[in-house]
């Protein structure tokens, strides 16, 4: 009789296990691997306007045509004729020119800025802070 209720009382904790993860920790690791990917998009993509902007210095060029995309993968032809300035994403749908020099120094404080919250969001827990508790 007293195996029966070990065995049933173990089985309660392992369900309440099972409900915990199920419940609070699994969805928090989609959000974290979500935050994640969204991390390493904006570092690509500053890092791809960095080298783009680095190319375009060493090759002096001033002027370029470029195939836009308009949305929808439709694309358009465009020049630009004066390439010493650029329109950077600064966030929040707002856009910023920029000369090339100011852009590096805005994409090196952005990239150590993303670098620090990748950091912080991706350092381990010591302990799951959670509302739900799971009595063992």
């Amino acid at each position: 009789m007293a195996m029966a209720v070990e065995a049933r009382l173990r089985q309660e904790k392992v369900k309440k296990f099972e409900d915990f993860v199920d419940r609070r920790l699994k969805p928090d690791l989609v959000n974290a691997i979500a935050q994640r990917d969204n991390l390493f998009q904006q570092q690509k993509t500053f890092l791809d306007l960095k080298k783009n902007i680095e190319n375009l210095e060493k090759n002096g060029v001033t002027s370029m045509r470029s195939m836009v995309n308009l949305g929808s993968e439709v694309y358009m032809q465009a020049e630009v004729p004066d390439t010493k300035h650029i329109f950077v994403d600064i966030g929040l749908g707002f856009h910023v020119e920029f000369t090339w020099q100011e852009a590096l120094q805005f994409i090196s404080v952005r990239e150590a800025r993303l670098a620090r919250t990748n950091r912080r969001v991706h350092t381990p827990h010591s302990e799951h802070k959670s509302t739900d508790q799971v009595g063992v």
